[in-house]
């Protein structure tokens, strides 16, 4: 009788093994069907990293794209009402490699910083969802979703009084010194946009007071560099690739020896690249020709006080934005139609390329030519008034030249975020 009993016993604590045995093994099982949490390489020069790192959590973020199965790419441009539309591009790598996805998100002009960065966030979101599909995230990941208020089907449609226009008014002043030395400044500027799909209107209004004392061994020396400027585009889309515009200016500026000049630029773009793809690549050709009408302060080295002139302006852009880097380089050459020898012509490279892991060089330069200052005062100008920037300093050419090196090693994770200090 006890025998039998203990063979029952028995044979009940193996069934229960087996079953948790069991249990094991469909876990196992089911755990292995699950890939790991992605990696995500974030390439974006406007966006808040550290917030995207604090409120995505169910993916990885990594240092350098060879770690990554994602690559995510985000680039702005301004829009009609002043906001701006984000292109978030995403690039499977890896076990994702057949999966390539477009999102756009489009912020009001009236958003604050903190709204458009929520709204961003959240399109990002969207678009990783189909690639955390069948990873553990998905263990944790839920989908809320906020339903609309419902409108009334009589309520009138959005009416916008402004008609697609955008202002902005600015105006910041400043006072710095020391013992020896004083400056004054006093800025302000209205800005004003319209942009529909085929016409892009841009205005602005601008100038600058600005007061400087400098106290010398033999006096004190005084200096005015005040400017004014209003500048104008109206600009018309005639197809993919090519749009018409007209320049329009006027402006003063006493270190240029400009007491006015009134300007207008008929100007003709093509992009070899269509402008739906201009946020990867564009190379475009400009060219404008401009009559203006100057006057000068003072007399100028070719014996004008005042004069008018046509001079031509012919400007090329190729720019790639790839994983690997970018190329920008930019050519502009123009002249006076009325002495070729009054030219100038500038070259502008810049490149920031990704070498190895880890490894990117970056390059930007300018050169100049400067044949065409014909604004230069005839007087001689004193040392003084170019040390405080109130005249124009003669020269054939000028440049710059900007090189860097970065190597980043250690840790491929970048998930931690630690805001104290």
């Amino acid at each position: 009788m006890l025998k039998s009993r203990l063979i029952v016993v028995i044979r009940l604590i193996a069934f229960f093994l087996l079953v948790l045995f069991a249990q094991d093994v469909v876990s196992a099982q089911s755990s292995s069907r699950f890939k790991p949490i992605p990696n995500v390489y974030l390439d974006c020069n406007v966006c808040d990293v550290t917030y995207i790192r604090s409120n995505i959590t169910f993916v990885n973020y990594v240092r350098d794209q060879d770690d990554a199965d994602i690559y995510l790419t985000i680039t702005d441009l301004r829009t009609a009402g002043g906001g701006r539309e984000f292109t978030l591009t995403y690039r499977g790598l890896r076990d994702f490699s057949t999966r390539r996805d477009t999102l756009r998100y489009v912020s009001s002009g009236t958003d604050t910083s903190d709204e458009r960065r929520v709204g961003l966030n959240r399109h990002i979101k969207i678009g990783l969802v189909p690639f955390v599909m069948g990873t553990v995230a998905m263990r944790n990941l839920n989908v809320f979703y906020d339903a609309p208020a419902e409108q009334d089907p009589d309520d009138e449609p959005l009416y916008d009084p402004w008609r697609g226009w955008v202002f902005d008014v600015n105006m910041r002043s400043w006072l710095n010194g020391q013992s020896t030395e004083k400056n004054l400044g006093l800025y302000s500027g209205i800005f004003a946009e319209w942009i529909t799909e085929e016409w892009k209107i841009r205005t602005r209004l601008r100038g600058e007071l600005n007061r400087r004392e400098v106290e010398l061994r033999d006096g004190v020396a005084r200096s005015i560099r005040d400017w004014g400027e209003y500048w104008g585009l109206y600009a018309y889309s005639l197809n993919e690739h090519a749009s018409i515009g007209l320049y329009t200016r006027a402006n003063f500026a006493r270190n240029s020896n400009i007491k006015s000049n009134v300007e207008a630029s008929p100007a003709f773009e093509y992009n070899f690249y269509p402008y739906s793809e201009y946020q990867q690549r564009r190379f475009i050709i400009r060219y404008r020709i401009t009559p203006s009408y100057r006057t000068y302060y003072q007399t100028t080295v070719l014996g004008q006080d005042s004069e008018f002139l046509v001079h031509q302006n012919l400007f090329a852009l190729l720019r790639y934005d790839r994983p690997w880097g970018r190329v920008n380089v930019s050519l502009s050459g123009s002249n006076f139609f009325h002495d070729l020898s009054l030219n100038r012509f500038e070259f502008n490279p810049s490149l920031d390329l990704r070498i190895v892991r880890g490894f990117s060089v970056s390059f930007s330069g300018r050169y100049r030519i400067i044949n065409d200052q014909i604004s230069l005062p005839a007087a001689n100008q004193s040392d003084d008034c170019f040390a405080l920037g109130n005249c124009q300093r003669p020269t054939s050419y000028d440049y710059s030249v900007s090189f860097g090196l970065t190597y980043t090693f250690g840790s491929i994770f970048n998930n931690v975020v630690n805001p104290r200090f």
